[in-house]
């Protein structure tokens, strides 16, 4: 099993050698320990759990909705709009500050959490590592080149003439606070969450999944679940879905809880996770427009057929696994990716369609690099692109209106 080959075997990651005689040798990071099926060396290993991972998106719900709510209450203070105005379509100087605020809580979060229970240095173990030479050049300029690449190619979609987002450039002010937060802000908080933190834990998880037919057959069956609840959620009046979304989960979570003690106990969140996702997933598919759910119950719905098709084959072998595992997990982080920009783009198919491909360029940029500094850079020099042409023909956005045009 250590000759298995990485789906990216020119770009194989060489272990690091910590010379005691260097003090600027990085130190070792702390790994969670492999469970004994583990089985490609080259697989990513984070030092944190799908379990942080929820913690992260707890977080993150929970401070945009707080901070997103007191930046609106302070905006009717000093807004000549109305209260209804302001609710209908908030500006860039509502909505970007709480998104910054709740950025910086979630790393605060995840650096505690590695600095705490992990033992782990931050930037070590998130593969920060920032390009040699004037390697950060060539990224910034490929994000450049990406955007305008996929620029000429979405004009061969329906792409809508408005978005929602337009709404955050509503005038000169707030068009430079989105630059900054979009070339400065959002790059560094997205990679990290998306290809930083999310990216590691699908690759190490699904390259393992993919051998046991077992799990597979038991993910597909939940996954199914999951897409019939949501759609059932959906459905029902707005006071018995509430009640539904809220009630059920919980004697499930108390019968898992019960086959776990009498299996022999394993850890209180793994047998948390699957009624928790029905928690949230009652509660967030009701408000979503019926376009994004759609898609959602669509995308469940194709996995579940995969998994229980290779489960029904009783599996792949070990080096099938690493490759379908991996690319898997490109695909759903860049799906991730796409879907956070969901509200943003209108659930409009064919923007979203063109933000995947951002995140499928990002992510693969982050496996074969091994590192997150370059997908940032990446990142950067696309949003900053697209702002620089922006700016170009608006006038140095002094005829924002030319946007929708």
């Amino acid at each position: 099993m250590s000759e298995l080959n990485n789906p990216f075997p020119a770009l194989q990651s060489e272990p690091v050698v910590v010379d005691g005689t260097n003090p600027d040798a990085p130190l070792p990071i702390a790994p969670l320990p492999r469970a004994p099926e583990a089985i490609n060396p080259n697989a990513e290993n984070p030092p944190w759990t799908g379990f942080d991972l929820f913690l992260m998106g707890l977080i993150l719900i929970a401070a945009l909705f707080f901070f997103s709510t007191l930046s609106f209450a302070i905006s009717t203070l000093f807004s000549s709009r109305s209260v209804k105005e302001l609710a209908k379509a908030p500006g860039a100087l509502t909505i970007v500050p709480a998104m910054a605020i709740s950025y910086l809580l979630v790393m605060i979060f995840m650096y505690v959490r590695l600095a705490r229970a992990r033992h782990a240095q931050f930037w070590q173990a998130v593969s920060w590592r920032w390009p040699a030479g004037n390697g950060w050049l060539g990224f910034l300029i490929a994000g450049g080149v990406t955007a305008v690449t996929l620029g000429l190619l979405s004009r061969l979609l329906p792409m809508p003439k408005s978005l929602p987002v337009d709404r955050f450039f509503g005038d000169r002010r707030s068009a430079y606070l989105m630059v900054f937060f979009g070339v400065l802000i959002a790059p560094l908080a997205e990679e990290l969450l998306f290809r930083g933190f999310l990216y590691p834990v699908l690759d190490r998880w699904l390259q393992t999944l993919f051998m046991f037919p077992q799990r597979l057959r038991r993910g597909s069956l939940w996954m199914l679940v999951i897409a019939g609840w949501g759609c059932l959620v959906r459905v029902m009046p707005s006071p018995s879905s509430g009640l539904l979304a809220a009630l059920v989960p919980i004697p499930i979570i108390g019968i898992l809880l019960g086959r776990s003690s009498r299996a022999g106990g394993r850890p209180a969140h793994a047998v948390l996770l699957p009624g928790v996702s029905l928690l949230v997933w009652g509660f967030v598919e009701r408000p979503l427009p019926g376009q994004s759910t759609l898609w959602a119950t669509a995308a469940l719905l194709a996995l579940a057929v995969l998994l229980m098709g290779i489960g029904s084959a009783r599996g792949l072998n070990a080096s099938s696994a690493a490759t379908v595992g991996r690319i898997l997990a490109v695909l759903v982080t860049s799906a991730a990716f796409a879907m956070m920009h969901d509200e943003q783009l209108g659930s409009a198919w064919a923007p979203l369609l063109v933000l995947f491909a951002v995140g499928c360029v990002l992510t693969v940029t982050r496996v074969m690099t091994r590192a997150v500094a370059p997908s940032v850079l990446l990142h950067m020099g696309y949003n900053g692109t697209l702002f620089g042409l922006l700016y170009l023909a608006t006038d140095h956005f002094r005829h924002l209106e030319r946007m929708t045009r």
